[in-house]
């Protein structure tokens, strides 16, 4: 059993491992349990939240006393960008979100036609994708939270192209929270929309089987990253960034992975990321076998499995970029009011922008923006704050209905 230390916030440094606080997790900024200080922010929301914390006590540096030095991790190309603030969003997401459902709708018909003249050996317009991408690249840099409201769109009948085109807003997002450049981030998109394109050459029985595969049935899964390194590498030079991705995604940092067992440093940063994403948006989609999960479950899983089967900084970052409260979460208010995450507040994201759906007697009402940033109060002059996250359906609320219908775009313009 962990042996744990109490020790006053004031008295906090970097390096200290936090096992527990004075209060519940969910009631301050830090999403899942446990974690390392690694910068002044870390001690100073730690302040802000706390009086006390439990931490290892072999995480402290005595004076007189040299700690054992932890192995330092070099991810190579993203060295410099781990701690690279994310740059604030220029446009409103109110002004964003008619623009980025445009963009998306196009992508989305654009990757099908795409992915289906590839298999067939026919010619791409890959001007018309290339624009397209560039597209999302600067609605993302406008506003990432636009993009990210769509990624709640989980079409069954389009699922291949659904969850593409949602890796690529998801990887786009990731790579422009953590600094990419511009350049970088439309190879990034690029690599996430042709990530799995050798799954169209699975029988579709085999895919949409609702019980355990066979070991031939999965043997002729795991084959389909080398199918999509075939077609890319035919489909001409300007998919040539993605296929590195394509044929590397399911690999593991501990080497578990497919199809070729790679470890760590044989891993390029892409891939890496896109291991990340896609294992997220596949986890938070209904899939033939089970429903979908929750974001929480799904970051849980990926963060349980950092430095093993995930990079572990860029684990903590995508955890920290989709936040306790994700895009798209229903949450209950002290009020009683009932609404939808529509804006992260990624310096305090415990208090997100939210569109109030119910009022607190759980009625329809005319919708509204609630910006828990500004110090909302309620009428007695008490903070307004999110007391519980719900989950698709209650009270009647699907996220997924409202962006197919739309309805939150007359709503924010």
């Amino acid at each position: 059993m962990t042996k744990k230390l109490r020790i006053a916030v004031k008295h906090l440094q970097i390096g200290m491992s936090v096992l527990e606080l004075d209060r519940p997790w969910i009631e301050t900024p830090f999403l899942l349990q446990g974690f390392t200080i690694g910068s002044r922010g870390d001690i100073k929301a730690l302040q802000d939240h706390c009086e006390f914390v439990l931490i290892d006590p072999a995480s402290v540096v005595f004076k007189g006393r040299k700690n054992k030095p932890q192995k330092s991790y070099k991810p190579g190309y993203f060295n410099d960008l781990y701690n690279k603030p994310a740059k604030i969003a220029s446009t409103p997401v109110e002004k964003e979100i008619t623009a980025a459902s445009t963009i998306n709708v196009k992508a989305s018909k654009l990757v099908k036609s795409c992915m289906d003249e590839i298999i067939l050996g026919n010619a791409i317009d890959e001007e018309v994708l290339k624009e397209n991408i560039t597209n999302t690249v600067e609605s993302i840099v406008r506003n990432p939270d636009a993009m990210m409201w769509l990624t709640r769109l989980k079409d069954k009948d389009n699922h291949a192209t659904q969850h593409s085109v949602n890796c690529s807003i998801l990887s786009a997002t990731f790579g422009q929270f953590i600094g990419l450049p511009k350049q970088e981030l439309e190879k990034l998109v690029l690599s996430a929309l042709m990530h799995d394109i050798g799954k169209l050459q699975i029988p579709t029985e085999i895919l949409n089987k609702p019980s355990n595969l066979t070991e031939l049935e999965m043997k002729q899964v795991r084959l389909h990253p080398k199918s999509s390194q075939n077609l890319l590498m035919s489909a001409g030079k300007y998919f040539l960034p993605a296929i590195d991705v394509a044929y590397t995604h399911h690999e593991r940092m501990d080497g578990s992975g497919y199809p070729r067992g790679l470890k760590a440093t044989q891993i390029s940063p892409f891939s890496r990321m896109t291991a990340i994403v896609d294992t997220y948006e596949a986890m938070t989609t209904e899939q033939v076998y089970r429903p979908e999960l929750s974001p929480f479950e799904s970051l849980k899983y990926l963060n349980a499995n950092k430095g093993t089967l995930f990079d572990g900084p860029l684990v903590k970052s995508f955890v920290k970029l989709i936040g306790v409260f994700p895009i798209g979460s229903i949450v209950e208010l002290t009020t009683g009011q009932i609404g939808i995450i529509i804006t992260s507040n990624r310096e305090d994201n415990l208090r997100p922008k939210i569109l109030i759906m119910l009022d607190q007697n759980k009625l329809a009402t005319e919708r509204s923006i609630l910006n828990l940033a500004k110090n909302s109060v309620d009428g007695l002059g008490r903070p307004i704050k999110i007391i519980r996250t719900l989950r698709k359906g209650d009270y009647g609320i699907d996220q997924h209905q409202l962006v197919t219908e739309g309805v939150e775009f007359t709503v924010l313009n």
